[in-house]
């Protein structure tokens, strides 16, 4: 008898064929423990000082958070789980690369755990999982840190419905809270879950009672982190309804709609052959009598109809297409969001594509090995679906290689989608901070001159941006043009809904050097944009050291530690506040009170740059000779920690 879909892997133990798929995955992860903080990894984990104040936590589930602008308050789950993170990892790149392996591997499992508890036999519950842990779209999910939160909607999303599927219903209930608090996009699996259940491909029909409560055990987690929503933004879109990074905001929620049709074919398309995966894609209006949308609209509605057409006579297809349909619905642009196109959006909704084609796959393995010798029937049984893995996992080593550093990651994004306004921009920022400050004049102007390009470009492709002014304003900082850097600021400040705080430290600090303005005028301004910004970044440490710095420099020594010690507070890990501490206590002769402090913040003194500490110990030992010669042995760093010279 030749063996069935459910024995074709041989003799060989499920378990430990379940063990070698995910080592096989983790290993062709490994490059990623090597990689930087890119993307929004600066702005969720490594500048958010919320997630070292583990005492406010409480106030995440309050009008406060909002106010505070903590970031991804609407994600409570997910804060959550970055202060846990931050706390047990802190900023070690390589481990939070690790924790987000970890979780993908996480996804993997449970999703062969959930297909099984269904009757999927075992080895097409073994494919889809590998192909779905090697699939190449999901390059950016796993390689970008501040990107987990996809995979942990989907963990706790497919562990809802592994849950539903056995009638944990409380538990089902509580795992989708879980995943909808990491990213609303699980809110979807309730409808994947009753598809998978209702069309049972592989064992009988529930009875329709148990598919009730199933539905909405899930659906009382999809609801919850709703209402959350609304009570705190007071309405369901968190963005806000002027927010211009919303681009349905800008052109209307019609041309934007249209675009998505063109869109969510070529995320098929990504899908099936991994060509065209971009680390950026450009936001775009569109006409529904364009021709690229209407035949978009037609081969996805010939898809959906064909997915109705099997639910009878072809259950498992009709689970494939509808269900992808059903996860797709939260980032098809229905609802507002950032960005109109990411590869990560199809984390979640890959589940049932890639179920459709691992049974297609072994299906034709299975013809396959009715044509071969019976010593190669084995092979030949698996060796389609083995053949589209390598080449997925290949071009997704190539795809994650993208994300390894800020300065590749943008290179390759600006190549990728040219008009681009976000990728110039930064760009134009990377190039102004990249310059020494010690380099030659000459070098200097070249360096500015490219900067300027880019910034003049990104202004060019989206003038209602804030990012293109914030590169021509940090540009004309660099350049001691100071009027131009406060107006390009202010220029920025009034189109950016949110993230300012790095807006207000600049108008800040620009404005103690504006020219033909009096010391009064300056004084105040300062004063004036750090009050504003405080008020609503309360957990910036950039803000706060600004703060400390333009204390330091209006000689009000008592506010200047203090915002030195709270920037420390919301970001041990970086040494400029604590440098710009000690500067303070020496030019106040206080020298002991210098090395108390330096010897309580060893980790910040270390991460500092071996020159700045270098200069600041020879300071140090003028002031103890100066103001306190006779603690001179007992007071002077030198020596305590083996890097010093």
């Amino acid at each position: 008898m030749s063996p069935g879909p459910s024995d074709s892997l041989g003799n060989l133990s499920p378990r430990l064929a379940l063990v070698g798929v995910l080592a096989l995955i983790a290993l062709v992860h490994l490059p990623l423990l090597g990689y930087q903080f890119v993307y929004d990894d600066g702005w969720t984990l490594v500048a958010n000082g919320f997630l070292r104040v583990p005492t406010d936590l409480g106030l995440l589930f309050s009008a406060e958070a909002v106010a505070r602008h903590v970031p991804d308050a609407f994600r409570p789950g997910l804060v959550v789980f970055d202060m846990l993170g931050y706390h047990l990892l802190g900023l070690s790149s390589g481990l939070h690369h690790a924790l987000s392996i970890a979780l993908h591997l996480g996804v993997c499992a449970v999703l062969v755990r959930w297909l099984r508890a269904l009757g999927a036999p075992f080895d097409l519950a073994l494919g889809t999982a590998g192909l779905f842990g090697l699939l190449a779209i999901h390059a950016e999910a796993v390689a970008v840190v501040s990107y987990r939160e996809d995979l942990l909607a989907a963990l706790l999303g497919l562990a809802a419905a592994l849950a539903a599927s056995r009638g944990r219903l409380a538990a089902a209930a509580f795992l989708s809270l879980g995943a909808c608090s990491m990213k609303l996009s699980a809110g979807a699996i309730p409808a994947l879950w009753l598809l998978a259940e209702g069309l049972s491909p592989w064992r009988p029909r529930p009875p329709p009672a148990r598919l009730v409560r199933g539905a909405l055990a899930l659906g009382l987690g999809v609801a919850a982190v709703l209402v959350y929503t609304v009570a705190l933004y007071g309405a369901l879109d968190p963005y806000g309804a002027d927010n211009l990074r919303v681009y349905s905001h800008r052109v209307g929620l019609g041309p934007v709609l249209a675009a998505s049709l063109p869109i969510h074919l070529g995320y098929l398309q990504q899908m099936l052959v991994p060509i065209g995966l971009s680390p950026e894609y450009t936001d775009r209006a569109a006409d529904l009598r364009d021709p690229a949308v209407v035949l978009a609209g037609a081969a996805l509605l010939a898809l959906a109809g064909y997915g109705l057409g099997c639910a009878r006579r072809r259950p498992l297809v009709a689970l494939a297409i509808l269900g992808a349909f059903a996860l797709a619905l939260p980032t098809s642009n229905l609802f507002p969001m950032p960005n109109m196109r990411a590869d990560r959006f199809m984390y979640l909704p890959s589940v049932p594509v890639c179920l459709g084609l691992a049974a297609l796959l072994l299906a034709a393995g299975r013809w396959l090995s009715r044509h071969v010798p019976e010593d190669m029937k084995l092979v030949a049984r698996v060796a389609p679906l083995a053949a589209v893995v390598v080449v997925q996992g290949s071009v997704r080593v190539a795809t994650a290689a993208v994300y390894r550093d800020n300065s590749h990651l943008w290179g390759v994004a600006r190549e990728r989608a040219p008009d681009s306004a976000r990728a110039h921009a930064v760009l134009g920022e990377l190039v102004v901070r990249n310059v020494p400050a010690d380099a030659p004049r000459e070098d200097k102007a070249l360096a500015f001159a490219r900067a300027e390009a880019h910034c003049r470009n990104a202004e060019r492709h989206d003038p209602r941006y804030e990012l293109p002014q914030l590169c021509f304003a940090r540009l004309a900082a660099a350049r001691e043009d100071w009027a131009t850097a406060y107006r390009r600021y202010q220029a920025a400040l009034a189109v950016s809904p949110d993230r300012n705080a790095g807006i207000f430290a600049g108008l800040a600090e620009v404005s103690l050097d504006l020219p033909a303005t009096s010391e009064t005028t300056r004084t105040d301004l300062a004063r004036r944009h750090l009050a504003e910004g405080l008020a609503s970044y309360p957990y910036s440490p950039e803000l706060h050291a600004t703060a400390g710095r333009i204390f330091h420099r209006l000689a009000d020594p008592e506010q200047a530690r203090f915002h030195y010690r709270r920037s420390l507070d919301l970001a041990p890990e970086r040494p400029e506040a604590l440098l710009a501490n000690i500067e303070l206590l020496l030019d106040l002769g206080r020298p002991a009170d210098a090395t108390e402090l330096l010897l309580r913040e060893k980790t910040a003194w270390l991460a500092a740059d071996p020159g700045d500490r270098t200069a600041l110990v020879a300071r140090h030992r003028d002031a103890l000779r100066l103001f306190e010669p006779s603690l001179i042995l007992s007071a002077d760093p030198v020596g305590v920690f083996a890097h010093e010279p």
